[in-house]
């Protein structure tokens, strides 16, 4: 019995690892509480994640490295964003409530683009939690990543919208799993997306840098 909780046992292995989840979570929600600062705690989530992934480092000093490094960046790009997503509601709304082969038309390409636009979204504030960039630089990157690997992007944003789609279609569920989701699912979305990004950007890291966990500047 005295194997089970080893220190390095897999038990334990696994309640630590669902600690640093909860942790995540918590400091994400914390992050987020003025919400023009969602895309800020966004990005120090993920860079904790890495961090978490990568053995570096406590989270919390991690998180808030992130978070005051990024703060007027990440808002800025969180405020387009918006305005971007504002576009495409307002547009859409129009769109599917008109009738004709051109309506037919505008709607396919409508949502080409919003798929485009939800694909970029997901790759910002990871990008920003990887290197150092300008905005247009940071905008231009994700666009290009995001499309240029496809297979994960999907699943990226399989898992961004899980949570949503789960709410839509069983709001039942979310009810009574509301504390759950709430204080892990941040974290758990943010460490298996960060899984996936590693695997992308290491192949737009130089090998030094990425020998060194050090940070790209463009």
């Amino acid at each position: 019995m005295g194997g089970i909780f080893d220190l390095e046992g897999p038990l334990m292995q696994a309640l630590g690892k669902a600690a640093d989840l909860l942790v995540l979570s918590l400091l994400w929600l914390l992050g987020c509480l003025p919400l023009i600062t969602v895309g800020t705690s966004t990005t120090a989530l993920y860079y904790a994640a890495i961090k978490v992934i990568r053995g570096e480092g406590s989270i919390t000093a991690n998180f808030f490295k992130s978070y005051r490094e990024n703060l007027r960046q990440s808002v800025i790009a969180e405020i387009l964003l918006l305005a971007a997503a504002y576009f495409f509601y307002v547009d859409l709304q129009i769109v599917f409530m008109q009738q004709g082969t051109l309506m037919e038309i505008l709607r396919v390409l409508f949502l080409a683009l919003l798929f485009v636009y939800l694909a970029l979204a997901a790759y910002v504030f990871p990008l920003l939690a990887r290197f150092v960039y300008t905005l247009p630089a940071l905008f231009k990157n994700a666009f290009l990543m995001s499309m240029l690997n496809l297979p994960s992007t999907f699943l990226v944003l399989a898992l961004d919208l899980a949570p949503a789609a789960l709410f839509v279609l069983r709001p039942d569920w979310c009810f009574r799993l509301f504390p759950l989701l709430l204080f892990m699912v941040p974290g758990l979305t943010a460490y298996i997306n960060s899984l996936l990004f590693l695997r992308i950007f290491r192949k737009y890291t130089p090998p030094e840098e990425e020998a060194a966990a050090g940070t790209a500047a463009n």
